[in-house]
């Protein structure tokens, strides 16, 4: 599908995990089209950069302090982006962290509930107080990942894959309002979090995040590619 700006110019869409790496390539996708966004991050201060730019490109853009490991800065949050606007017509989750890798039986208790804290179950909360906010019809994102249950991957593969599970479930207890949830795996890109899983990567070998956001962009327009989508095969026949 090639994105028209025109149907996403005025679209209200709240991207998590917004300072930096893909979510930041998304931001600044969004905001030459023309969405009305609202930025999270976990200081505002690093949503500073990605914020100028997307103003820069005529958007509205508001930032929203939002720590997914704390219950309570959810609902603060939440309760922020209801004052801010009246419906979401689309969210892109994409905040997360590496967390302990390697074996499962091997990792920090600790580390593993942490990392899942805000790969996974902060993502429920969110979804859950946000439901009435979000328009029917609109576009949600889950930034997923091709280590999703993937052994060896620690954490991050525990919670992409249970990130993954929270589509396959809201996708269809949103069907019947038209929500359009689908998990996009954008491959490996060019981000700090790439650089530290694979620190011998040289990071040339890989695509910038803004390569890999056209199918982000085109599930909020409207297009419905299923519940998982590979945004490295996106538009190849």
């Amino acid at each position: 599908m090639a994105v028209d700006r025109a149907n996403l110019s005025g679209s209200r869409v709240l991207v998590t995990g917004a300072s930096r790496g893909y979510g930041a390539a998304v931001a600044r996708a969004l905001a030459l089209h023309g969405a009305r966004l609202l930025l999270t991050a976990t200081e505002p201060v690093h949503l500073a950069r990605v914020m100028r730019d997307c103003r820069g490109a005529g958007a509205d853009c508001t930032a929203i302090v939002l720590d997914l490991a704390d219950p309570a800065s959810i609902d603060r949050a939440v309760e922020e982006v209801g004052a801010t606007v009246p419906r979401l017509e689309g969210v892109v989750m994409n905040a997360g962290i590496l967390g302990p890798m390697g074996p499962l039986d091997q990792a920090d208790p600790d580390g593993i509930a942490h990392a899942l804290a805000i790969t996974l179950t902060g993502p429920v909360r969110v979804m859950q107080r946000l439901s009435p906010l979000i328009a029917d019809r609109a576009g949600v994102v889950l930034v997923t990942s091709g280590a999703a249950a993937r052994p060896g991957y620690g954490a991050y593969g525990l919670g992409k894959a249970g990130l993954e599970a929270l589509g396959f479930m809201l996708r269809g207890e949103w069907a019947h309002r038209g929500i359009r949830v689908v998990a996009v795996n954008p491959g490996p890109v060019r981000t700090d979090m790439r650089a530290e899983a694979h620190p011998g990567e040289d990071p040339a070998t890989v695509p910038p995040p803004s390569e890999r956001v056209a199918p982000v962009l085109a599930v909020l327009a409207g297009d419905d590619p299923g519940p998982r989508v590979q945004a490295a095969q996106w538009g190849l026949s």
